[in-house]
């Protein structure tokens, strides 16, 4: 791998939307009339568009709202949305795959790490605003941060949200830079600050997450980000990405690879860190 190539975040990309979501809730870009937040229920948007048979699952997805997709509560048992999972279904059906799959648990009391709360967030993003999620993050971030080179497909006609982003490792170090200095690159407030400083506070713990080994022990979320030991948050990505930050020591580490075993990229930094 060098830098003048591409190289896939996987779930880093779901960073992008928490940031995107941030800066459409500063404008108070308006849905249906109202301006948007954290409050705003998801369903309504997407109404029109969805076709959810299975009744018990509708009554909870009425229930979801843009803070139940940040925090990866909307009730789903576990993953069922990564590549493995949807590789034989045509992208444009993805929405109902999603919507019409078992969701077991009430929203907002249980976490389980999934797919498909960035996708949703994408799909709504779109028919609130009539703006592919991509091409937003692309006026109002990447140009922002002189980002002129990536790729990131469609699920279908929407933006993947939650993976298929790909950057160079000094792009992707950009995005860290975000994160690290509360939403500032090169003294321009890119993502309102009072937004981020949301993002990487401990918005709920999560005890089926934590690997006391591990060097980065998931301890909690905020949105799209985890809270793990003596202030480093960290986002990660399958095969080996990563962005990690300290705000207290001013740490910032960026890490692209392809490497299955996601504990040996960090137990690099074991004795350094």
């Amino acid at each position: 791998y060098r830098d003048n190539k591409l190289h896939e975040l996987r779930s880093c990309s779901k960073l992008l939307v928490s940031m995107a979501i941030g800066i459409a809730i500063d404008r108070k870009m308006k849905v249906s009339g109202k301006a948007i937040s954290l409050d705003t229920e998801i369903y309504p948007v997407i109404e029109k568009i969805v076709d959810i048979r299975n009744e018990d699952n509708l009554l909870k997805i009425k229930k979801w709202t843009i803070r139940t997709l940040l925090t990866h509560t909307t009730g789903y048992e576990s993953q069922m949305m990564s590549e493995k999972y949807i590789e034989n279904i045509d992208e444009n059906k993805l929405l109902d795959y999603a919507l019409n799959y078992d969701i077991p648990y009430e929203p907002n009391e249980r976490y389980a790490y999934n797919n498909v709360e960035p996708f949703v967030l994408s799909v709504f993003f779109q028919e609130a605003f009539n703006m592919n999620l991509k091409d937003f993050i692309n006026e109002n971030i990447f140009k922002k941060l002189n980002i002129l080179e990536f790729k990131w497909d469609n699920y279908g006609i929407y933006c993947p949200g939650a993976t298929g982003l790909y950057l160079k490792h000094s792009d992707f170090h950009k995005i860290g830079k975000l994160l690290l200095n509360d939403g500032i690159f090169n003294g321009v407030e890119v993502i309102p600050k009072w937004w981020m400083n949301e993002v990487t506070k401990l918005q709920l713990e999560t005890p089926s997450a934590y690997k006391k080994d591990r060097l980065f022990p998931k301890i909690g979320i905020g949105y799209y980000v985890f809270i793990s030991r003596d202030g480093f948050i960290f986002r990660d990505g399958a095969n080996g990405q990563y962005i990690i930050i300290n705000k207290d020591n001013d740490i910032l580490i960026t890490i692209m690879s392809t490497e299955e075993k996601m504990k040996n990229v960090t137990e690099i930094f074991r004795n350094i860190i």
